[in-house]
């Protein structure tokens, strides 16, 4: 009788786990979409410049500025918008940031002139801010433990996912239907999602899993409490750095390389962008069996072992290209392994937005200033093989970084 009733209690806790796991994930997959359709707000212009160059009148750099200026504002404003996520309600953070993305997105659709359509843009990049900073905080408002450190983890992904979604539906559906269509839909889903979002997501509630006695001792404990998350936020900057210089560089070098035409170049450093994506649902796995985060972000190594192999000037297309899925591979896993450790480098649970905020700042900051200073660098050094030994350091630097924000016990 005895063990029956424990092989009963058994039952009911699976059971009760089992049910856990099936409300948390569709809570959790509208949070995610919400990340993945704000990225897809930044590729969603690249398929469609030059119909906008040709319609519009618009130059090369003016569709530029158009393109990038959504991570203009998140590299300003990140840490700004996770302060007020210390005070303000999570969920409805989240549904204005989609409200003025789908607001701001329609109303790009139906504009002409430069001036109108990048204030439009900048508007819409102020929904994108709040989107990406809020939206994991609200995940980690749905639980505790290794499930929530496996979301985390997955929510890293959500850029290169929503680039390649911008960048390929928009090829796609602006192909057949014209751009000021694609730009329609794009911002009727942000809409469509927005609804989702409010019947689903609950209002966020961060719970720690620790009492504020806990909170209070760490933070005795840890008197320079902000160089944590200024650790994290700076790896994180370097690895953005190195993945967006790679995106922005490698269609180049191919064509100067090896001969392979600009647009097979740009879709085929699409792709690689997408496969890296594998590198952090890797991540999520190994973080919910238990692997410190620590060890994953030793995986940053392999970011400068790849880009020696891709930037090599020898060997082919095929050698040069597997160099390039290795960093993407190894970048992605690092990322997730960075939103996961978020929690673990804060002193309390309020403190938690603005470390978000952090991270979303520093790492626009990497992603804008990466291109252009690994352009130079490859200028002033006359060859592409300096791209390794350059990206060596920087990867060097972040991983240390990163180690040294978990150092205590993760």
């Amino acid at each position: 009788m005895r063990e029956d009733s424990e092989v009963s209690d058994d039952l009911r806790k699976d059971a009760a786990d089992s049910v856990g796991i099936r409300a948390y994930w569709p809570k959790f997959s509208a949070i995610y979409a919400s990340g993945v359709l704000a990225a897809a707000s930044i590729g969603k212009i690249g398929p469609v410049s030059g119909e906008l160059r040709g319609e519009l009148g618009l130059s090369i750099s003016q569709v530029g500025l158009i393109s990038s200026s959504v991570t203009a504002t998140a590299a300003v404003l990140g840490l700004l918008v996770g302060f007020v996520t210390r005070s303000a309600g999570k969920k409805s953070l989240l549904l204005s940031g989609l409200v003025v993305m789908a607001a701001s997105g329609a109303l790009l659709a139906r504009l002409d002139g430069f001036t109108a359509l990048l204030a439009t843009r900048l508007l819409e990049s102020l929904g994108y801010v709040v989107v990406v900073v809020t939206a994991p905080v609200l995940v980690m408002s749905l639980g505790n433990g290794a499930r929530r450190t496996a979301a985390l983890a997955v929510w890293g992904t959500f850029l290169p996912v929503g680039l390649a979604l911008g960048s390929f539906a928009g090829g796609t559906v602006s192909a057949v239907l014209g751009w000021r269509a694609w730009l329609a839909i794009a911002a009727g889903a942000v809409a469509v999602l927005a609804v989702l979002v409010a019947a689903t997501v609950p209002r966020g509630t961060i719970g720690e899993g620790r009492s504020d006695d806990a909170d209070a001792e760490r933070a005795r404990s840890a008197p320079l409490e902000f160089a944590r998350p200024l650790a994290l936020a700076s790896g994180f900057a370097t690895a953005s750095a190195v993945i967006v210089s790679l995106v922005t560089l490698f269609p180049t070098y191919l064509a100067e390389s090896f001969g392979v035409p600009t647009a097979q170049a740009g879709t085929l450093t699409g792709l690689i962008s997408l496969i890296g994506v594998i590198g952090g649902f890797v991540t999520s796995g190994l973080l919910r069996r238990g692997t410190r985060i620590a060890r994953v972000f030793v995986v940053g190594v392999l970011m400068p072992v790849g880009a020696l192999v891709a930037f090599a000037g020898f060997g082919g297309v095929v050698l040069s290209v597997g160099g390039a899925v290795l960093v993407a591979l190894a970048n992605e896993a690092v990322v997730a392994a960075v939103f996961a450790a978020v929690p673990m480098v804060v002193s309390s649970a309020r403190r938690i937005g603005t470390a978000n905020g952090l991270v979303a700042q520093l790492g626009s900051l990497g992603s804008l200033a990466g291109p252009p200073l690994m352009g130079l660098v490859v200028t002033v050094a006359g060859g592409w093989w300096v791209i390794g030994p350059v990206t060596l350091v920087v990867c060097l630097v972040g991983v240390a970084l990163l180690r040294g924000s978990v150092r205590y016990g993760h």
